[in-house]
């Protein structure tokens, strides 16, 4: 665990079939907060940043 104060864990999500991934109501809502509005169909960006997986939309 990091001794970062602004690290906030969002939640878990579980792989599925075909290493399809939903994403939680919490990482919706904070993509929302950022003014980036995710919807179904929609494509994200995984990047390496920092040793970190980051996810953004693409």
């Amino acid at each position: 665990m990091s001794d970062d104060p602004d690290e906030k864990i969002l939640g878990t999500t579980t792989v599925t079939q075909r290493w399809r991934i939903s994403l939680i109501k919490a990482v919706r809502e904070e993509f929302e907060a950022a003014g980036e509005t995710v919807e179904e169909g929609d494509r994200l960006v995984y990047k390496l940043r920092d040793g970190q997986i980051v996810v953004e939309p693409a």
